[in-house]
């Protein structure tokens, strides 16, 4: 049984066989046990490890500080285990003994490479983050080192995840399933496959608004760090459960409206405008949308509407300066603000620049519904 475990999934850590951790003072010997865990097994020169851990120093200075960090790591390993040696010195090669040490990388690796079901699961249970998150030494070979381990061990998680989720799913363990979807994210959240593959899982377990929450969580990420939109895919599984949701919603909706009101929705939350939208027409709207100010001003040159509700905070054009923008154009068409922005200046200008009403999120459907029916028939 070991009696020194190193985590290297995630931060660099070492545990006693307690359980208690354990530390090593100098980073050097942190990262020489680092590299000596990943394949307990491997004889590495001490040549190699001068030159990967001292690489902007001259070879005979960086031996003599690999000597003198030997001394002092065999040292600190001598307090763990007094009687046999971690750091196992074969001539001019340094290992160290599998027997004594563990590591989380190796095992998750073995997990992966045997194949089982059980294995798999275990294996990405193990996976608490990447190689030796925010360890660098300064030193080029090492961090190069590092940072290819971490990618390629990173690869292997996402893998892993994705084979696990869709065992899973097989299996019909909807709940297990989500949660190894969620967890793939939280490792890297611009898989927008796995985003979508979570959006499918919420909907089979019947929870379609997590699920449209989920697209949105999607498409705000992919915009804030690759400045794109979902694909085409993605897109229509969203209209899929959005237009379920609706469905499902109109066996309690409230009584279609009067020779199909037209009402324009500006708002750039992709979940607030798909709810408000689905909303609408179930209760007998008819709905046309806009994600922000300058769409909207298109919208309304093409076609005629009964009634806006519009965010705010709106890119381009915000919500206050649309509605001027319409006055101007001559349009007369009644508006109602729905925003979160705190204080009291949106709704004073709201009304001073002639709003019919002003709502503050979050909105309550009944509530939504009845201001709408208000406005419309002109109280």
């Amino acid at each position: 049984m070991p009696i020194l475990q190193l985590e290297l999934l995630g931060d660099f850590r070492m545990r006693s066989e307690t359980g208690a951790l354990v530390n090593i003072s100098a980073k050097k010997s942190q990262g020489m046990l680092a590299f000596l865990g990943v394949k307990p097994t491997q004889l590495v020169s001490r040549d190699k490890m001068a030159s990967l851990l001292w690489s902007s120093t001259a070879t005979e200075q960086a031996r003599q500080s690999l000597r003198q960090t030997l001394s002092s790591l065999r040292k600190e390993l001598a307090v763990i285990s007094p009687d046999r040696k971690i750091l196992v010195e074969e001539g001019d090669f340094l290992s160290l003994d599998p027997v004594l040490v563990g590591v989380d990388a190796a095992d998750f690796e073995k997990l992966l490479a045997s194949g089982s079901d059980e294995a798999l699961e275990q294996a990405v249970k193990l996976y608490r983050g990447d190689f030796l998150e925010g360890f660098e030494l300064d030193e080029e070979r090492f961090d190069q080192w590092v940072l290819a381990e971490r990618d390629r061990l990173h690869r292997a998680a996402l893998r892993a995840h994705v084979q696990l989720m869709d065992l899973q799913t097989r299996q019909g363990s909807l709940d297990n399933a989500i949660a190894t979807a969620q967890q793939s994210l939280r490792i890297d959240p611009l898989q927008e496959a796995v985003h979508r593959s979570l959006m499918k899982l919420y909907m089979d377990s019947g929870d379609l608004v997590m699920a449209l929450q989920q697209y949105d969580i999607c498409a705000r990420t992919l915009k804030r760090e690759l400045q794109i939109e979902p694909d085409a895919e993605t897109r229509k599984l969203f209209q899929q459960i959005a237009q379920l949701r609706a469905k499902r919603g109109s066996d309690g909706a409230a009584a279609p409206a009067d020779d199909r009101k037209s009402i324009l929705i500006v708002e750039d939350n992709v979940l607030n405008r798909e709810l408000t939208t689905a909303l609408l027409k179930t209760a007998g709207y008819h709905v046309v949308v806009a994600q922000d100010g300058a769409e909207a001003l298109m919208q309304l040159g093409r076609e005629e509407v009964d009634l806006m509700l519009l965010d705010v905070d709106l890119p381009f054009i915000d919500g206050h300066r649309l509605l001027e923008a319409v006055k101007e154009q001559g349009i007369d068409v009644p508006a109602i603000f729905l925003s979160g922005l705190p204080g009291e200046e949106p709704e004073l200008r709201a009304f001073q620049i002639g709003a019919k009403d002003f709502i503050r999120k979050p909105v309550k459907n009944s509530v939504l519904l009845a201001r709408v029916s208000r406005v419309l028939k002109g109280e």
